[in-house]
Formats: structure tokens, sequence, C-alpha cells
């Protein structure tokens, strides 16, 4: 695609944003590998490249460490520092490849045709990687896979992902023999070496499916790979109920760390990190954090603390809890969002960072210094990023119906006037416990196009309602039972307090959101005709249909506490096709083909429903897409209809 530099924000270039995936201090500290994402646009590719630079965290001296058109994630460092072992889409399937941190040409370590690698850790010695990958078919089911006789059990039959390990050497002319450590009817879904690497921790489930988040289990398991038909055996240490899958090990190997969910498991998700012996006794729960939903992230140097974090509002924070269990304190103080971190032996943290002004950035931590955080280095923004301002962001509070504090983040159109009232997008967040924090203004990955629609004239107001992460566990159940109740007032009082600032044109006003924030959309549409326009993004649509079709068939049964067979009424009373009589605001529609989270399915009952009353709606399918859309054309598509859908209706243009 050509692009040239302009004084405008533009969708087509704003897809070159330089985001940042993932984050590899080095065991020194002295050097941090990080994952920048790229599209790649030809006549025959629309795609999204992944690939590792590597960054001095002294000077900030950069290099790149991988090129071309291929996939680079998972930036794994040895433990003597010397070499980067990553995953790559060199051939047709990930395979794992080292490079020497200096710089040259990556070697291929497996050659996998069948499945993906999709996690890997070095040995605490540094003379293998273990892996995790589903096991290859047998030859029977290729055979049969071949001769399309290949029809299958829904839920029943699996391709689990299970743990290997491969011996590592530099260069070599033979790509080596893989071990297999462990096998089985149940899913793995991350590892960590133990101490000295006798052992392995894991997190399993009992199948590769969402909706088994609720039933993992911690266990152990013998690093020494076997002979197949001795595939080693499991020792459970205890069932976690993790949310994030996240196991974080002691350096010395007598304790892991991990997110263990309050019980019974819910959805909205609470949890505290609790200390489990390696060697057996009673696990030792640490203090809990504000949210209670905080995430490890690793050890002190000298194993007294670990260090995690959580959202705090429109930002997030930060921990470092003792081992002891007295109470945590923050070691974060700056208004930024973080991500993607990395905690190195000497308990260094490195990690992304941004702000509403600031392109995402790599910095540094050191706990033990207080005021320490720093940038190391930020990516360069392509050279046809446009020489465009900035629009004015704040983050305001007003209250709700019932009283209720509700946090939200406006934008001030490019042509704010004071006295001036402007026409108003609101967006709703996906979750419902997601939660809209300070990131970059111009980046590309919210569904509302910031940048473009302020450009246009535009006022928007993104809410964190009842139901979202960052304001506690009780503010997050908040919205249980309740779906289109108090949520919607928290919503619709953001909007009237905008009003009553004189800010707002209260006859020019649109609503738009992604997968919950689609539900509260095309709910907020059957409720009221305030709205000039829609635009329903991946939307649950009708709660009943949903649970038969999704791949998390137990979510609104948890939300609404029964099925419907047993209570049809919630079902009825808080879902948008339930009420879509009399709609009037014109709808546009967006869903990936292959969406298995809210399916295709729930945005075509809208659209017909509107379709038979004479509503103005539109539906755009994106093919191959889940509940994301990910590459780079059609996520262009996603920006520019919904900016020109709100354009032609509240603008008239």
């Amino acid at each position: 695609m050509s692009i040239t530099k302009s004084d405008e924000w533009k969708i087509e270039t704003q897809i070159y944003y330089p985001l940042i995936g993932e984050v590899a201090l080095s065991p020194e500290g002295e050097k941090v590998a990080y994952t920048v994402r790229e599209p790649i646009l030809t006549s025959e590719e629309s795609k999204f490249v992944n690939h590792i630079y590597l960054a001095d965290v002294e000077t900030g001296e950069t290099i790149q460490l991988t090129h071309g058109s291929h996939n680079n994630t998972h930036p794994c460092w040895s433990p003597d520092g010397r070499y980067i072992a990553f995953i790559s889409t060199r051939k047709e399937k990930t395979n794992l490849y080292v490079i020497d941190a200096r710089g040259g040409e990556p070697w291929a370590l497996t050659d996998n045709d069948k499945y993906g690698i999709t996690e890997l850790k070095w040995a605490p010695d540094g003379r293998s990687i273990a892996f995790l990958m589903p096991e290859p078919p047998s030859e029977e089911k290729e055979r049969k896979k071949k001769a399309k006789d290949d029809a299958f059990l829904w839920h029943e039959e699996f391709d689990y992902s299970h743990l290997y390990r491969i011996p590592f050497s530099v260069g070599p002319r033979k790509i080596p023999e893989v071990a297999q450590i462990t096998s089985g009817d149940f899913q793995v879904i991350t590892f960590e070496w133990l101490g000295n690497g006798e052992y392995l921790a894991l997190i399993h489930q009992p199948r590769p499916l969402a909706e088994d988040w609720s039933k993992t289990r911690l266990a152990m398991v013998s690093a020494e790979a076997m002979e197949p038909s001795r595939i080693n055996d499991l020792r459970v240490i205890a069932p976690v109920a993790t949310w994030t899958g996240t196991i974080k090990a002691s350096p010395d190997g007598r304790w892991i760390a991990c997110s263990v969910g309050d019980q019974p498991p819910k959805w909205a998700f609470s949890s505290r990190v609790v200390l489990f012996p390696t060697n057996g006794g009673a696990p030792r729960p640490l203090a809990r954090t504000p949210d209670s939903q905080s995430h490890v992230i690793g050890w002190s140097s000298r194993e007294e603390s670990v260090f995690v974090q959580e959202s705090s509002g429109v930002i997030n924070q930060l921990w470092q809890l003792p081992a002891s269990g007295e109470t945590g304190h923050k070691i974060t103080e700056s208004e930024m969002l973080r991500k993607a971190f990395s905690v190195n032996p000497s308990g260094l943290i490195a990690y992304a960072a941004e702000n509403f002004d600031l392109v995402n950035s790599i910095f540094v931590l050191d706990p033990k210094k207080e005021g320490s955080e720093r940038m190391v280095v930020q990516p360069d923004l392509p050279e046809a990023w446009p020489n465009a301002v900035l629009p004015k962001a704040e983050v305001i509070t007003w209250k709700s119906k019932d009283g209720i504090e509700i946090e939200g983040i406006i934008y001030y159109p490019m042509n704010y006037e004071e006295g001036e009232r402007y026409p108003l997008v609101v967006e709703v967040h996906g979750g419902p416990t997601g939660v809209y924090g300070r990131t970059y203004v111009a980046d590309p990955m919210r569904y509302g196009n910031t940048a473009v629609l302020t450009q246009k004239g535009f006022m928007m107001l993104r809410a964190n309602p009842r139901g979202s992460s960052g304001y506690g566990k009780d503010f997050r159940f908040a919205n249980y039972n309740d779906w289109g109740g108090g949520d919607y007032e928290d919503i619709m009082s953001g909007i009237d307090h905008l009003i009553d600032m004189d800010l707002v044109d209260p006859e020019r006003i649109g609503i738009m959101g992604w997968s919950y924030g689609g539900y509260m959309t095309s709910w907020a549409i059957t409720q009221t005709s305030r709205f000039k326009a829609a635009c329903v993004g991946a939307g649950v649509t009708n709660l009943m249909s949903f649970n038969g079709t999704s791949d998390i068939p137990s979510f609104i049964p948890d939300y609404f506490n029964g099925e419907f067979w047993d209570d049809l009424e919630p079902y009825r009373s808080h879902s948008a096709m339930f009420q879509a009589k009399c709609v009037t605001t014109p709808t546009l529609i967006q869903h990936g083909e292959k969406d298995a989270r809210v399916p295709v399915s729930q945005g075509q009952e809208l659209y017909n429903a509107l379709k038979k009353q004479g509503v103005p709606v539109r539906m755009v399918i994106y093919p191959r897409q889940e509940h994301g859309v990910n590459e780079p054309r059609l996520l262009i598509d996603v920006r520019k209809q919904s900016v020109q859908w709100l354009e032609h209706w509240i603008l008239g243009k």
C-alpha cells in the first residue's frame, strides 16, 4: 500500500503503528529484546508480522534481529545471555529458532510440518529448551483425512497440546531429536522450569476449550524425557482455577507463585496469589491487592517477594507482595498503561508502557530504587506517520443514577472551542470486565478511531461502567443479573453529564462497541431513540441463542445465575432481540465470519429484525476473522465503515 506523509490522521496510515507485543529482559539486565508488529500489504497478502528488536538498556541503541515477511515471536534468552530463542513462521508451521544476541542468521532447532509451537523456555543449564506443541496426528488420522473419511465427535476428540524438550546446539547441520515429556487426554496451558532443571511445573486443564478455564490444575513433572511407552505422569499439586494460567517459580525452585481464583469460580473472576511449595506442605496465600485480580510477573532476587500487576482505573500498577504474606506495596506511581512484563534474575523489571500522548515504549524499573522507572527506547514511527496534532484527552468522573461514581475518558474534537457544543460518539468496551485506559490516542487498536473521529469534529466518551475491571471486586460484580440495567444507566448518565457541561449537542449522539460493547450498543437502541447512529461490533444480541452457539456456553448462565430453561425471564428481559420492536436508530453491524466467541448469527438476528422494521441497517461480515479482526486491510475497513456510518447519520455527510 502506497502512503504519503500528511497533516491529517488517516486510518490507512495508522495501521502502521509500531505495536509492541512482547518484552524479554536479558539475564544480566543489559539488553532487552522486544517484538514490534508491522503490516505486510501486497497484491496477494494482507497480514501482520512481528519482528524482534534488541535494545541496550543504558543507551537505548537498537538493532533489528529479524527481517522479512515471516512472523517472529516469543523471544527467550539463554541463561548465559548469549542467545535468543524464538518462534518463527519461516516454514508453513511455527518452529523453534535461535539467533546469536550479537546478530547474524538464525538457525532452526525443529522442523514441524503438522502443528506449530506455542511457547518455549530454556532449561536452567542452557543445554536444552522445553516447548509446547499439539501432539502430531497418528498415521490412521492422517490417512482418514486424506481419504475425506474424517468425521469427528464434537467436543470429544481433540488435538492436545503437550510438553516437549529438545537439545540446544549452535547452528546444527542436522535437526536435533525432540523428546516428548507429557502425553494424555489433557491440555498443557503453560509451564516453568524448577530450580536446577530436574522438574517442570505446569498448568493443565481437561480439554483445549475456553469453557474449561475453571478446571485448571497445577502439577509437576520430571524433565527427564522418557521412552514414548513411559511418558511421565503428572504430580498434581492443587486445583487452581486460574484465569491467566500464569505461574512463576522462585529461583531456587522451592515455590510456585500462581494466581488462584476464588471459589466457586465466576467469569468476572476474583483471585489472589498463592505460593505452592514444591516439596509438599501447605500453600501460602499472599496479601490481596485492591482489584482482587492480580497477575504474577516474577520474583525478587532474594525470593522474599513476588511482583504482580493489576488494573487500577484507567492505568495499571505493579505491586510487590512479601512471600511472608504481609501487606504488599505499590512499586509504580506514574499514570501509564503497562503490559508485556519481564523480570530477570536480579529482580529488574522491563515492560512496554504508553499514555495518551506517548507511543508504546520500553521501560525498565528497579524495585529496590524508588523513582527508578525510566524509558529505554521508543520504536520509530513509520516514515509516513502524519504531522498531525493529537486530540486532548481527559479523565473525568460522574455520578450514575443510583449515586455510584463512574470514571471515563473524554476526547475533545480537534476544532474545540470553549462554549461550543459538539456531536458525541460513545464507545463501550468489551468484557464486560474490560476497562478503557490511558492508551496512545492515535493507535489503531480500539473499535472507535479516536484520532480520525475527533479530527472530523466529534467528541468521544469512553466509559468504564459497573462490571469493569480496575475498581475493585464489588464494582466488577455489580452487573451480575443486571446487564442493560445499572451499566446502561452509568453510560447514559455520563452522556447527560457532558450535556450539562455544555460540551455536547444532545441531538447529535452516536454509540458503538465491540463484543459486550456491541451488546450494550444493541441494547441501548432498544431503550432510547436519542442515538442518531449505532455501530454494533460482534455484539451479543440474544442471550438465549448465544448459550447454544458460543464456545463459552457457561458465560451467560454465570452472570444470570441459571440456564434459560430454568428461568427464561432474565434472558428475555435483558436481550436486545426481545426488545427490538420499534427501534429507529440507523445501525451498522460488523462481525467476523469465523467468530466462535460471539457467533455471526448474533449479528444476523439483529440485522433481520431491523430490516423487517424498515430501520436503516447494514451488515459487514469479515471473512476468516474470529472475535477480533486481525488482517490489516479488513481492520482498515472496520474503522472506515464505522467512521463513515457515524459521519453520514450524525453529521449528514
